[in-house]
């Protein structure tokens, strides 16, 4: 086995993830190789990674990717559609693809089931041709990437971030959206859509508890709002119980759909900003080759 081992360049006081560090040294106590790239963002990323994987085996070589979902949905251009397997080794903020496969926060035992895991198929979704792996947003979820969480680390967790998101919260005007899929047509005054191809938005929050990254779907909700304090009851509760907790939402499941809004609004992808609506998303099964927990793993040395 031959490991590709992919760091954000960002990541780290001096430019290296001291749990890279840690990661290639783990690897190579365990004979296997590694060649370690930095890439500083997702174009570089997926270049470099599909350079080089382009004269590889996908039976002798993976790609690992330290980091957090950022760092894993940079690499999708290059990895999807492609036999190639990639490990998370997650070392970021939310983790949420991490927590959708079960793997585990503690980096020892991430690698091992990136080195001796099963190799699972999963969906990746495309909006406007851009492949995510979680969900995308639309409304107040795309305007909290584009104005609250800071594009240095992405930290939308941090005191200041979460006082940001609340005001923002606090002020935000339901938008006229239109839905179209490939069965139905829905429109109403929303503040929230949330497209999902897994149910996790960070690595123990899942908020969509119907959503299977495998099934070859979407699940859609757009949450409705008559006033301001039903806006804020309906976050607080999709943070405590999920989608399912909401009041005055509309459920679609579905392969193909288009977002309209007047006026346009900010969508996101994985957390990561899309632009404004229209957005066109589409489902694309078994798109990706992830290392997925297989019983019981030996731990590895790193915490």
């Amino acid at each position: 086995m031959k490991t590709l081992l992919v760091t954000n360049a960002n990541a780290g006081r001096r430019g290296r993830s001291p749990r890279a560090g840690c990661v290639a040294q783990r690897l190579r106590q365990l004979g296997i190789p590694v060649r370690e790239v930095q890439a500083g963002g997702p174009g570089e990323a997926a270049g470099v990674v599909d350079r080089l994987l382009r004269d590889e085996s996908p039976e002798e070589t993976r790609v690992l990717a330290v980091g957090g979902d950022g760092t894993v949905n940079a690499l999708l251009p290059a990895l999807m559609g492609t036999p190639f397997p990639v490990g998370i080794l997650p070392a970021g903020t939310l983790n949420a693809l991490a927590g959708e496969l079960g793997i585990p926060r503690a980096l020892g035992e991430a690698i091992a089931i990136a080195v001796g895991g099963r190799r699972r198929r999963i969906d990746l979704g495309l909006a406007n041709g851009r492949p995510f792996a979680q969900m995308a947003g639309v409304g107040f979820d795309g305007a909290v990437v584009r104005w609250v969480v800071p594009p240095a680390n992405k930290n939308m967790l941090s005191i200041p971030a979460v006082a940001r998101g609340l005001r923002l919260l606090a002020t935000y005007a339901p938008t006229k959206i239109r839905l179209t899929s490939e069965s139905a047509r829905l429109e109403a005054n929303a503040w929230l859509v949330l497209v999902a191809n897994a149910g996790h938005y960070t690595h123990r929050l899942r908020i969509v508890p119907n959503a299977a990254i495998d099934d070859g779907r979407l699940d859609v909700w757009m949450l409705t709002a008559r006033s301001r304090g039903l806006v804020l009851d309906q976050a607080a509760r999709l943070l405590r119980r999920g989608s399912w907790g909401c009041p005055s939402l509309y459920h679609l499941r579905v392969q193909r759909l288009r977002i309209e809004s007047d006026p346009p609004a900010f969508f996101h992808v994985d957390g990561d900003p899309g632009g404004r609506t229209p957005v066109d998303i589409s489902i694309v099964p078994a798109a990706l080759t992830v290392m997925a927990p297989a019983g019981r793993q030996a731990p590895g040395n790193c915490s």
